[in-house]
């Protein structure tokens, strides 16, 4: 029900988690404590008042109703007029009657677009019309008038129309079957008639949820009332790390199922179909007739439907990251190891001016329990294979375990602070590294991205802060430099609450680097920058409601080891001359003009003639890019790869096949095969590797330059 704010994944659930009912009495002293509870302890410290409320109830209203197609402009005015002052003393005295009046009138809403739905389906459509929809509603005003609302509602079916006749007939010409067609239109009425089935069977607890969650994202957009079901499947993306479906992680967004990451080493990653971003919008499993619409359907329910049997082949209809065309894929489903989510080495041996040059890639997916302690393992075997330099890859890598963290970067400074964090009373601590000697001393890089974030982003600003590394990648990781705490409701000294009564997660403290400035918001920003399509979806932290503001505090004490900036200008330049000549760069600036268009204009037109053309435009760009990259020749280059098991038992490395050209989908993708055996190495990896190699031997001319410390 909550919908952009539940997360969970496709991945070792149970089908019966449920949420017993709660009676009056039990909703208002949950109430009650989290109102209390997040007053006190968030890190905004402003409590609950007007402010507060007014935040409390918009945030509410959006949870139900993202898109802004169901109330009418004068409902929310006379929300805001009743509630908006006062939900905060509501809440103090543990009153729910402001959820149940709002979520009743929202019920009210739904039954009557439900109804309009069934008569547009059963309306002659006209796909001929110069017509454009708005997709993403949640910054437009609510429609002033039913007519206006029903108007939304007819532009709105018929896309949904428009996207099955397009997915029916792959031709140019509109030349769909009818019985198909008239199939769309029932899928679609079901669709509907579900989403209200589904609304009204939500009790008190599930209601609850989303009310109190909406008070808590008015503190912030990473602070959250979890119910028990929602603690569990937290615990299992967080901590327990058993997993098993497709490797994906998901959440509810605006009524749609989005990809949040990718677990490595999963099915979906081995399929290399789907990624971060991408909007599943149906499943078919074997022995379904039919695809199941996942629109506006909950997450958890979504996520019953994605897991399956080890073996099973799942059909999934996504919505690829900043593209409107759909398409289906295919993912066998699997155990994904623990193995797999581990750290892991690469070694890329090439010829370099008539040398041999061995570059090491150290990729880190997340930080989790001992993750420093594998990638001493690694550095220490890609110091063994005498490698020229290491790149730190942390691009897919969205965070983890503090302390993890400062350990990491405590492998490549000797000692000194890593990290300082101010809490919710303004107290500053700074965190680093207390152990004398470093594991690796040689050139570093750290890759980033967008999807670099909390932990992530606290050792690349530590060691780009020394002066240590080139950090290099996107214009700026995500922007996430806050701390959050889990605090389980039933704890006796806070309220005579039942075992059932869920957490709060809370907001208690901000991260800031040793120079005083902050990660939230900003992030950290690349030493040398490449062109990333990513940098332009509004992926940051600083695109979500009520994220905490940027601020500094003071300077930590360190010494500054200045191994880089003697360097940048010409790694920036011979970076450039590089990227300016690139066919994958060109294609990855082309793809960001499209990005910046479809930001600038986030409408979709409802002329099937326009709609054909673009897709028939798109594939064309595609098989000839396809083609492009087929043609190219290979470089000479050797790749190896190193486990954290092989490192510690001293096996030979793993020689893995060279990458296979980039291959960009434009229908239907059947099951690929298992290339896990083969080197990956895209274009920004590929360019990450030539700027440590520049750095390498920019260094070794200039020996003195990069030793000043």
């Amino acid at each position: 029900m909550k919908r952009y704010i539940a997360m969970c994944s496709a991945l070792l659930l149970s089908a019966s988690l449920t949420w017993a009912d709660l009676s009056p009495d039990d909703c208002k002293k949950i109430t009650q404590t989290v109102g209390r509870l997040i007053s006190q302890i968030h890190y905004r410290q402003t409590g609950l008042n007007d402010e507060i409320a007014g935040h409390h109830l918009d945030r509410y209203l959006n949870l139900l109703d993202f898109s802004h197609m169901i109330f009418l402009q004068s409902d929310v005015d006379a929300l805001t007029k009743k509630y908006g002052t006062s939900l905060d003393d509501l809440v103090k005295m543990g009153s729910a009657r402001p959820s149940n009046e709002i979520y009743a009138l929202f019920l009210k809403r739904l039954t009557e677009r439900q109804e309009w739905v069934e008569e547009i389906l059963a309306s002659k459509i006209d796909f001929t019309k110069k017509e454009r929809f708005l997709t993403r509603r949640e910054k437009q005003p609510w429609p002033a008038t039913q007519d206006e609302a029903r108007k939304l509602w007819h532009s709105r079916i018929k896309l949904e129309l428009l996207n099955d006749r397009l997915a029916l007939d792959k031709g140019e010409t509109a030349k769909p079957d009818p019985k198909k067609l008239k199939e769309s239109s029932a899928k679609i009425s079901r669709r509907y008639q579900r989403l209200l089935k589904t609304m009204k069977e939500n009790n008190n607890g599930d209601q609850l949820e989303t009310y109190l969650s909406a008070l808590t994202r008015a503190f912030d957009p990473h602070s959250d009332y979890m119910s028990p079901i929602e603690a569990e499947n937290f615990d299992i993306n967080s901590i327990d790390m058993q997993l098993t479906g497709i490797g994906a992680v998901l959440r509810a967004e605006d009524g749609y199922t989005t990809i949040v990451r990718i677990m490595p080493g999963g099915p979906a990653a081995k399929s290399k179909l789907i990624q971060a971003n991408d909007k599943v919008i149906a499943v078919k499993n074997p022995g379904d007739k039919e695809p199941t619409d996942l629109i506006d359907m909950t997450l958890n329910k979504v996520v019953q439907l994605i897991r399956g049997k080890k073996g099973s082949i799942v059909e999934l209809t996504i919505i690829p990251a900043g593209k409107e065309e759909r398409k289906v894929i295919k993912i066998k489903r699997d155990v994904v190891k623990l193995e797999d989510s581990l750290a892991k080495a690469y070694i890329i041996e090439r010829k370099v001016n008539g040398k041999t040059e061995k570059l090491g890639i150290l990729n880190l997916p997340g930080f989790y329990s001992k993750c420093s302690d594998h990638c001493r393992t690694l550095i220490e075997r890609l110091k063994k294979e005498k490698v020229d330099g290491i790149v730190l890859d942390l691009r897919m890598n969205g965070g983890g375990i503090l302390q993890e963290s400062i350990n990491l970067a405590g492998l490549f400074i000797d000692l000194g602070p890593v990290v300082q964090v101010k809490d919710f009373r303004g107290q500053n601590k700074v965190l680093g590294d207390t152990k004398r000697g470093v594991a690796y001393d040689g050139p570093l890089v750290v890759a980033v991205s967008p999807m670099s974030a909390s932990a992530s982003e606290i050792v690349a600003a530590a060691l780009q802060d020394y002066g240590r590394a080139v950090v290099v990648g996107s214009q700026a990781t995500h922007g996430k430099g806050t701390v959050q705490q889990l605090l389980p409701l039933n704890r006796r000294i806070l309220a005579n609450l039942g075992e059932d009564s869920g957490r709060l997660k809370f907001t208690i403290s901000k991260f800031y680097r040793i120079n005083g400035s902050t990660t939230q918001r900003l992030g950290v920003l690349s030493d040398v920058e490449l062109p990333s399509i990513f940098d332009h979806l509004g992926m940051g932290e600083a695109k979500l409601p009520r994220a905490l503001e940027a601020d500094k505090i003071k300077k930590a004490t360190y010494k500054v080891l200045n191994r880089v900036e003697p360097f940048l200008t010409s790694l920036r330049k011979s970076s450039a001359k590089r990227v300016g000549k690139s066919a994958d760069f060109k294609y990855i600036n082309e793809d960001i003009v499209r990005a910046k268009k479809q930001q600038a204009d986030k409408t979709v037109s409802l002329n099937e003639a326009e709609r054909r053309k673009e897709r028939v435009d798109n594939k064309t760009r595609i098989e000839a890019r396809n083609k492009e990259r087929t043609g190219r020749k290979q470089p000479a280059e050797k790749y190896f790869e190193i486990d954290v098991k092989s490192a510690t038992a001293g096996k030979p490395l793993k020689k893995l096949d060279a990458p296979k050209p980039k291959v960009e989908k434009t229908e239907t993708s059947p099951i690929p095969e298992d290339d896990s055996n083969t080197f990956t190495l895209d274009a920004v990896l590929r360019e990450t590797l030539d700027i440590l190699s520049d750095y390498v031997r920019l260094r070794d001319v200039l020996p003195n330059v990069s030793r000043r410390d």
